[in-house]
């Protein structure tokens, strides 16, 4: 064979050299005519052989662009080709995931050679039966016909087979090889690339629904692609995906193929290659897009992303047999043969026991980490009791307790550990277990969440990130489609999540003695200790609808503080701060109730040297009149440690202000709410715009009224001016978030209820993008920023947008499509979409995604009143809801307008781009222009004013509630205004 192929060679060089210098041409003829009569003819049939591989060249398209241009009739049906499953599916089972095999360019027809046989049995022994693995298909033909069948020439290519088998090494059967290396070429190639690699993914999806897949069911397919497969495989992938929505990865076995494919589409790439495999380094070497000097081509971008995993399978594995990946009569050092360590990596990927990942770098000492100095700000501090510390204390939630992450072997996706820390007095004998929290079983909720299920793996930026302090889901590194759940509990290296469940809470199961109970004595070790021993056969479920809220503390009380208390030791005083306490009477209306002592731990300051609250004159707060609500837990000194604090004149519904008219509200809002903050430092305000009808406009926000909550805040200047504050503008912070009208038990009054919906990139201080309890946003003593920002927070009420519509007995809201909308986005936010960074730049930041999320939750009720005849039918009985439906119409006109000055929705506004901006690599001046195009929105505070006016030329009311760095007195800090125009 290498004889062979240096004959060809030497005469493609001759046949190059008379081409490009003439002279020598007579040179050439003179040494031809000077061998002997036998190697002539050698040499001639090495002519006629090149000249059939270059006519071949130029004919290989041919079938791809028939089939494109229809020569072969619409009759052609790919589904009923023999595409065959490895091993039947039984007739109860739920496929969990579908596998495609492409084989190599040796395959002539819908066999393979023995060592794929062998290596597909052995893959199916080693899967269990809910994957499903599809063979036959002949990736070098757009029509699946196999050569030895129905072609003209069919006789010659059976022949060429037979020979092969006879003798791998056979001449004739080698041309199999180079017939099928040129389809591959095709398919890489910029012309023809993508009619072929079309019709590949139509013979694949064919294929998928032909053994019951159902095109949008979210169900994952993988492509196993060997040698040549591994470019069908990565040209077709791109073209699958767009067509089932469900997550598509790719594993190459010795692949060869260009860096051209939109392989960012995919979740991931595993290119799994023997050291000795010079084959596939050829197709980093023959195609310049693989190149590192191509920065910015699919490829590279795709393993800058982190999707790509390179996987050697040995120092001694080379490509074909003998030998090759597949060879079962080859060994290495640890005994398994080359086909064992193949089908283990396979297996071992398909099932999600994917191999460590590389040790990630060590990283900064960062907030998060300074934090963990205060023992209260772990989660062992405090005992778990069933009960508050008296009767002047509530449960801030029915269902209270910590998220835990399970460890890979305990993972059930969709689902995560909770140990309960307060629940319903039905369930009181669950607090202290560890339960499993999982998601309800709604279609829409797990189509939603099947969404953004995103495969992990950090990226080159997430580990720079890491290595400078930022705070990213290290325990999800490596993990496979990954869950919203998951990605909650995941997010921080410690299990220190504290949530209330809301919403659809649902329980199953009861107490059983198998089931791990947490004990006073549960030690600092929480991941660890927690984890361990969990029960799965308990049967403990908690079901829920909505995604878990984060908060600062268990209990609340209501009291005005009094007076600080002498501490007997130093090492007390660092500990924290004693007050005394007294608690609020519901029947006097007045401070004047039992007297308490509670503990304010010291907070540790930040990198900064910036304390997140002070205790210094608390009680001359001009808070502290009206009261404040504490929040906290009972260490086990039997103290209840304040871990959160809010003044309760912010959520009365008692405005200081009132405010008529779209004009004057609008000026209030650019000019007075942000003015003369110095002066205001310490002191909380609350101001009801009203831009039509009579003042008295409280009456209108009655208990359960629901509002969106739009926040912005500004800086920290003074001595200790934070850094991003440093130069002549501070841009500020924007997100949305929701009110409501609550009826508060220990006050007996109506005050506000305000969770945040943060779309948060990463950060040092491990503040999260979820859903944030004001307790935990801005109450929290550690993290939260009411002792250091100045804060604005717009609560607005429009009846067509934040009411119910009910409709055929739904009820249905577009404050909740936003909500479920926010929800993904910060679903996406906290894995990076997988690459365990999120990038913050000009068309993806805060701002801008929380506000397409409002865009497109606003586009799909508008257009769903549109298209829905039962929706436009029952509008015409109901001409209040069709009213109301128009007016929701008219909101979505003025805020595209507002927040897209130049009129055009942005692509990722219409509907959901697959990936955050990752880079400014990826198309910057794209994405300076995107970003351009919502220009509003990139500033925060902008951005807040153009949503007020959308909602204010319509007819709402708004509250506008202030904070200036309240709490206790910080002279080394000031307020600092964002920038608005």
């Amino acid at each position: 064979m290498k004889k062979i192929w240096l004959l060809f060679g030497l005469v493609l060089l001759a046949g190059v050299a008379a081409f490009f210098f003439p002279s020598v041409a007579s040179f050439i003829e003179r040494a031809f005519l000077a061998l002997d009569t036998s190697t002539r003819l050698l040499v001639k049939l090495a002519i006629v052989g090149l000249l059939a591989i270059v006519a071949a060249s130029l004919l290989s398209p041919l079938e791809a662009l028939g089939w494109w241009a229809g020569w072969y009739g619409d009759s052609v049906e790919t589904n009923l080709s023999p595409v065959t499953l490895q091993h039947p599916i039984a007739p109860n089972e739920t496929i969990s995931r579908y596998v495609i095999y492409l084989d190599g360019i040796g395959q002539a027809d819908f066999t393979y050679m023995p060592e794929g046989e062998e290596f597909l049995d052995a893959l199916a022994k080693a899967l269990p039966d809910d994957i499903a693995i599809i063979r036959g298909i002949m990736p070098y033909s757009v029509l699946n016909r196999s050569l030895t069948s129905d072609r003209p020439f069919a006789w010659f290519w059976r022949l060429a087979d037979q020979m092969r088998l006879r003798k791998p090494g056979n001449v004739l059967g080698f041309l199999i090889n180079i017939r099928n290396m040129l389809t591959v070429s095709v398919s890489a190639d910029l012309r023809y690339g993508p009619i072929y690699n079309r019709g590949m993914a139509q013979l694949m999806y064919n294929s998928l629904v032909n053994y019951g897949y159902q095109p949008g069911s979210g169900i994952p397919v993988t492509l196993v692609g060997f040698s040549g497969g591994g470019q069908i495989s990565m040209g077709s992938a791109p073209l699958l995906k767009e067509a089932l929505n469900a997550p598509i990865d790719v594993i190459s076995l010795g692949g060869v193929f260009c860096g051209r494919n939109n392989s960012l589409k995919l979740e991931h790439i595993y290119h799994l290659a023997g050291d000795r495999d010079t084959v596939q380094r050829l197709g980093a070497i023959l195609f310049p897009r693989r190149w590192k000097l191509f920065m910015l081509s699919y490829w590279n971008r795709t393993k800058k992303h982190g999707q790509i995993s390179l996987l050697s399978l040995g120092k001694t594995v080379g490509h074909q047999n003998p030998g090759g990946v597949m060879d079962s009569q080859a060994f290495l050092p640890d005994g398994r043969s080359n086909l064992q360590n193949t089908v283990d990596w396979v297996s071992g990927i398909l099932k999600g026991e994917l191999p460590p990942p590389e040790t990630l770098p060590t990283p900064q000492v960062g907030n998060y980490e300074r934090y963990q100095v205060g023992a209260f700000n772990h989660p062992s501090y405090y005992p778990i009791q069933p009960f508050p510390p008296s009767r002047n204390y509530r449960s801030i939630a029915p269902w209270v307790g910590r998220l835990i992450l399970p460890k890979p072997e305990e993972r059930q996706q969709g689902s995560v550990w909770f140990e309960v820390h307060h629940a319903p007095d039905a369930y009181r004998d669950w607090v202290g277990k560890t339960v499993r929290l999982r998601w309800k079983n709604d279609p829409a909720l797990k189509a939603r969440n099947r969404s953004v299920l995103r495969d992990v793996h950090f990226n080159d930026d997430a580990r720079l990130s890491l290595k400078q302090g930022i705070i990213h889901p290290e325990r999800l590194n490596g993990w496979r489609l990954v869950d919203p759940l998951e990605s909650l509990a995941g997010a921080r290296p410690l299990d220190d999540m504290q949530v209330m469940l809301t919403g659809d809470v649902t329980i199953a199961g009861t107490i059983a003695g198998t089931l791990k109970e947490t004990t006073k004595e549960t030690t600092e070790e929480t991941t660890e200790e927690t984890a361990a021993g969990i029960s799965e056969d308990s049967g403990l479920n908690i079901y829920i609808a909505e995604c878990p809220t984060k908060i600062a503390g268990q209990y609340y009380a209501l009291v005005q503080f009094i007076e600080p208390l002498e501490v007997e030791s130093a090492e007390k005083r660092s500990i924290g701060q004693l007050y005394r306490v007294r608690h609020f009477n519901s029947s006097s209306r007045q401070f004047d109730g039992e007297e308490d002592r509670v503990l304010l731990p010291q907070v540790i300051p930040d990198g900064n040297d910036i304390s997140a609250s002070s205790t210094k004159d608390l009680e001359r707060s001009p808070c502290n009149e009206s009261g404040w609500y504490i929040y906290g837990a009972v260490n086990r000194s039997g103290q209840f440690v304040v871990q959160a604090i809010a003044p309760r004149a912010l959520f009365q519904l008692q405005p200081g202000r009132e405010i008529v008219g779209a004009k004057a509200a609008m000026n209030y809002l650019k000019t007075e709410s942000w003015s003369n903050l110095e002066a205001k430092k310490g002191t909380v305000s609350a101001t009801l715009l009203k831009t039509h009808g009579h003042r008295a406009g409280i009456a209108e926000w009655t208990e359960g009224t629901r509002a969106l909550l739009v926040h912005n805040y500004g800086g920290i200047g003074g001595k200790k001016r934070e850094p991003a504050a440093q130069g002549p503008v501070y841009f500020g912070h924007f997100s949305y978030g929701t009110a409501e009208v609550v009826r508060e038990p220990l006050a007996d009054e109506l005050q506000f209820d305000l969770v945040y919906y943060q779309v948060y990139a990463h950060n040092g201080s491990g503040l999260l993008s979820c859903r944030h309890h004001w307790t935990s946003y801005m109450g929290d003593r550690q993290w939260g920023f009411l002792g250091i920002r100045p804060v604005c927070d717009l609560l607005i009420k429009l009846d067509s947008f934040t009411g119910y519509y009910a409709i055929n007995a739904k009820q249905l809201s577009p404050l909740d499509r936003v909500v479920e909308q926010l929800d993904l986005m910060m679903a996406r936010y906290r894995i990076g979409d997988g690459t365990g960074a999120t990038y913050v730049g000009p068309a993806n930041n805060c701002a801008q995604d929380s506000n397409q999320a409002l865009y497109a939750a606003l586009r799909n009720m508008v257009a769903s009143s549109h298209s829905n005849s039962e929706l436009r039918h029952w509008m015409q009985t109901h001409p209040e809801i069709a009213s109301q439906l128009k007016q929701l119409e008219r909101l979505g006109y003025s805020l595209k307008r507002d927040l897209l000055p130049f009129g055009m929705a942005r692509a990722d506004w219409k509907e959901h781009q697959e990936r955050l901006g990752s880079s400014m690599e990826d198309s910057p001046i794209r994405q300076l222009l995107t970003g351009l195009g919502s220009w509003r929105t990139m500033l925060p505070r902008v951005a807040s004013d153009a949503i007020a006016r959308s909602f204010t030329r319509q007819g709402a009311s708004v509250w506008v509630l202030r904070t200036n760095q309240v709490g206790g007195s910080d002279p080394d800090i000031e307020p600092i205004a964002p920038m608005g125009l």
